[in-house]
């Protein structure tokens, strides 16, 4: 499966885990040698700004962990937290950055 592939696979699960309307989605991935966490929220409208919670798919799981996969092979590149943000137009960014404290926690807890 191809970055792109992932992505739109990832979009694709939260839009069909959205089932009103919505006008942007964030999903933030915190990734773990083998586990993941989630912290799924979208707003429904930019001008109340009120921010809903929801859940998505072990799909969306899997996604995120090749995505890592792929991404980090080699060493290079190294992230263990992904924001996807989605509107409902199909525009999407990600941003990945390393966390060094979210690193320590799991070294830690070894």
């Amino acid at each position: 499966m191809s970055i792109d592939e992932i992505y739109l696979k990832i979009a694709h699960n939260i839009s069909d885990a959205i089932k009103t309307q919505w006008c942007v989605a964030n999903v933030t991935f915190e990734v773990e040698e083998d586990a993941g966490e989630f912290e799924c929220v979208y707003i429904e409208d930019l001008d109340s700004g009120v921010e809903h919670d929801f859940d998505v798919s072990y799909e969306t799981y899997k996604a995120f962990k090749n995505l890592h996969e792929i991404t980090t092979e080699g060493g290079e590149n190294k992230w263990n937290r992904a924001k996807f943000t989605l509107y409902p137009t199909g525009k999407f960014s990600i941003d990945f950055e390393w966390d060094q404290s979210l690193a320590d926690e799991e070294v830690n807890s070894n």
